[in-house]
């Protein structure tokens, strides 16, 4: 099929500027690699895993070969030569030692939010391509052998009862193997903000149990990639990421579901792009990812665009259907504004307490939306106050806590 990507237009200037900025960050980001990395141990605690992570055990595994604990090291990866964390605790990098990639990674909120990284601040010609999802392992197969045709890597959001299906869990494995990273897109694709603690701690936990059941070693994932980016802003969920120790929520700038002329424009330093594993995309990611590379972009994974170590792992000593969930621990809510954009488990209550109040019908669902904002206003005009239906944080604190 002929491409249909446009080329964009770089001037001169522009390109020197890239040049020079190049020089700047090449010195100082091998040493940065070496004192970012922080160790994760997971500490089993909890409910037992259910009859899904059973159906793990039951499976017949392809074992990684013991070497897999460094898959991926080669010549073009920066990562490469990186040693594996340990527990011991990692030094505080002197100034000099922080490459301009880690200086400009997204970072929490002043309400104490985890990062959410969609693109990041550079002007060098990275992008990372990140796939979800996996329903297809023939096109995931062809995407992966694309991205290394051009010596590029890509990022794998696997849904976790996806993984471990035979055809897929050897094209991950294959995927790792050639320095791909793998990250979490949760068990059941499920949007976490509108079930129990326990189920979404499942969830989560269960998705990278998976991972190591196909890879065979403990694996360690850093980003979390709620379905559909809901509740990306979703405090309980974030504090659960965050209680195992991963570094953030995964977004993106550049949705594959866009036609050619879109994509393409989306092409910029930085950038981060969502694709899935259907036919559609995968008839894009093949014209894409060669016409990317011939612009001069380099394919990269989540971890090498921030300056992250790789995924930790370890030796796989606990049997995967003895593995224990991690019961989520307490947090302090932080009270924020919602609004019609709002998926998350305090719109979740929010709702909840409203149809206690008698200003809301139907079940909670955790999506602020219409039905909400009209709850808010009645509630709004029967307190005295200005009935916009705009849920500001005074206010939510207010109902949820019952000092109307």
């Amino acid at each position: 099929m002929a491409n249909r990507f446009t080329r964009p237009t770089v001037s001169r200037a522009r390109q020197r500027a890239i040049k020079r900025r190049r020089l700047m960050i090449g010195g100082g980001a091998l040493a940065a690699l070496l004192v970012v990395g922080l160790a994760i141990l997971l500490i089993p605690k909890g409910g037992r895993t259910d009859r899904a992570v059973e159906a793990l055990a039951q499976a017949t595994p392809t074992p990684a070969p013991e070497a897999q604990a460094e898959a991926g090291a080669n010549a073009e990866n920066p990562l490469a030569d990186t040693p594996q964390p340990t527990q011991a605790p990692t030094p505080e990098p002197t100034p000099e030692q922080v490459s301009l990639r880690a200086l400009t990674r997204p970072t929490p909120t002043a309400e104490g939010f985890m990062p959410v990284f969609s693109k990041a601040d550079t002007e060098e010609k990275i992008i990372a391509i990140t796939v979800d999802d996996c329903f297809q392992a023939d096109n995931l197969k062809q995407i992966v052998d694309a991205a290394i045709a051009v010596g590029g890597k890509l990022t794998i959001f696997p849904i976790g009862f996806n993984a471990i299906k035979p055809a897929q869990a050897e094209v991950l494995r294959y995927a790792y193997e050639n320095g791909f990273e793998l990250e979490n897109h949760t068990y059941d694709h499920n949007g976490l903000f509108a079930i129990s603690a326990d189920e979404m701690a499942e969830e989560v936990y269960k998705q990278q149990l998976a991972l190591s059941y196909v890879l065979g070693v403990e694996y360690q994932c850093h980003f979390l990639r709620p379905r559909g980016g809901d509740a990306r802003r979703c405090q309980r969920m974030q504090m659960y990421a965050k209680q195992l120790g991963y570094y953030g929520i995964a977004h993106w700038s550049v949705s594959g579901s866009g036609d050619d002329e879109k994509i393409a424009k989306g092409l910029k330093p930085g950038a981060i792009f969502l694709f899935h594993t259907t036919a559609k995309d995968l008839d894009k990611l093949l014209r894409f990812i060669p016409w990317a590379a011939e612009q001069g972009y380099q394919l990269v994974t989540l971890n090498e665009m921030f300056d992250y170590p790789a995924n930790e792992t370890s030796e796989l000593v606990i049997p995967i259907e003895e593995h224990e969930i991690p019961a989520p621990e307490p947090y302090e809510m932080v009270y924020v504004p919602l609004k019609a954009t709002s998926y998350c488990w305090e719109a979740y209550l929010l709702q909840e307490k409203l149809i206690e109040l008698g200003y809301l019908n139907g079940s909670p669902d955790g999506v602020y939306g219409e039905g909400c904002a009209k709850a808010i206003a009645k509630y709004q005009q029967d307190h005295g106050m200005e009935a916009n239906g705009v849920a500001d944080a005074e206010l939510v604190r207010t109902i949820l806590e019952g000092n109307a």
